[in-house]
C-alpha cells in the first residue's frame, strides 16, 4: 500500500502515469526509495540536486524493475525504454547522475 508522503514526493511530481486511486500498485522505484530513504532525506534529495530539472539516465534497471508491480502488465519502458519510466525510477536515476559525478 502507497503511503501519501512518498506518493506526493514520488509520484504526483515525477510520474506520467500517476493517477489518485491506484494505491495498490507500486513500481519498482517506490518500492526501492521507500524502503531505503525516509521521506525527509528524500525531499532533502530533490531539493538539493534539483531532481525536478535533469534527465533520466538509462542504467540497468533490473534492480528495480525485479519488484515493480507493472513489469507483469507490460511496461512499455522496460521492455522497450520508448516512454518515459515511473516516478521512482525518474528519481533513482537522476541521483545516480550525481553520484556518478563525485
Amino acid at each position: 500500500m502507497k503511503e501519501n508522503i512518498y506518493t506526493s514526493l514520488i509520484c504526483k511530481d515525477f510520474c506520467n502515469y500517476y493517477k489518485p486511486g491506484k494505491e495498490m500498485e507500486i513500481c519498482g522505484g517506490y518500492f526501492y526509495l521507500k524502503k531505503f530513504i525516509t521521506p525527509t532525506e528524500l525531499t532533502s534529495l530533490i531539493k538539493i540536486f534539483n531532481l525536478k530539472d535533469e534527465e533520466v539516465i538509462e542504467k540497468n534497471s533490473s534492480f528495480l524493475c525485479e519488484n515493480c508491480d507493472f513489469r507483469r502488465d507490460g511496461c512499455d519502458f522496460f521492455v522497450s525504454k520508448s516512454n518515459i519510466p515511473c516516478g521512482g525510477y525518474v528519481i533513482i536515476s537522476r541521483l545516480y547522475r550525481f553520484i556518478s559525478l563525485l
